[in-house]
């Protein structure tokens, strides 16, 4: 605002969801700086379709060797030593994780007939991970007991993902999640036909 002759030499963006409904990985991220029109940079329309990330860019260009994306006013330098900027993530959220096996198990319902491979793949995850969603994974493998009481497959299948679960916050690692489960079982634990 201070001085209106000041133009954008270029810009980089990055995109904190991937396709599959995950977030974006913690760690180092090389970001393509585009360069073009001035206006155009301020319209997120005319970039989110274009790679943000050099890796994102090396996989679009891999079966042709061309670039996929080309557009009039941005173009990613050839040069990627030179025109590129890092940035290093981490996410922190309850919400949102970088897991799609534990994706998969919280979105159960979206998902009906992946639910024996989400409950086994649930025992794969990085116990972190869990702890950090542990009221909505119990949530979600209580329901599952629940409405999908017919098929006793489900049953055995959520009673392991409970006993992994009840182990790992046994671990001396996760011991300070035991008054989260604590709290889950006296506040809202509401599974009649579990209980």
């Amino acid at each position: 605002a201070r001085d209106r002759s000041e133009r954008a030499f270029g810009m980089g963006f990055v995109k904190l969801m991937n396709a599959d409904g995950t977030t974006l990985q913690d760690g180092k991220h090389n970001l393509i700086v585009y360069k073009g029109d001035n206006k155009k940079m301020e319209d997120a329309r005319s970039y989110l379709t274009l790679p943000c990330t050099k890796t994102e860019m090396e996989e679009k260009e891999a079966p042709s060797g061309k670039n996929l994306h080309p557009l009039a006013n941005f173009t990613p330098s050839k040069d990627s030593t030179k025109d590129s900027f890092q940035i290093s993530t981490v996410i922190c959220s309850t919400k949102l994780t970088q897991n799609v096996d534990l994706l998969g198990l919280l979105n159960w319902r979206s998902n009906a007939p992946n639910i024996a491979h989400n409950l086994r793949k649930l025992m794969e995850v990085e116990g972190g991970e869990i702890v950090k969603f542990l009221p909505d994974t119990l949530d979600a493998l209580f329901n599952i007991m629940m409405e999908m009481s017919e098929n006793e497959t489900y049953d055995f299948l959520v009673f392991d993902a409970l006993v992994f679960i009840i182990s790992l916050i046994g671990d001396i690692k996760f011991q300070h999640f035991n008054a989260v489960l604590e709290t889950y079982i006296y506040k809202h634990f509401s599974a009649t036909l579990a209980y």
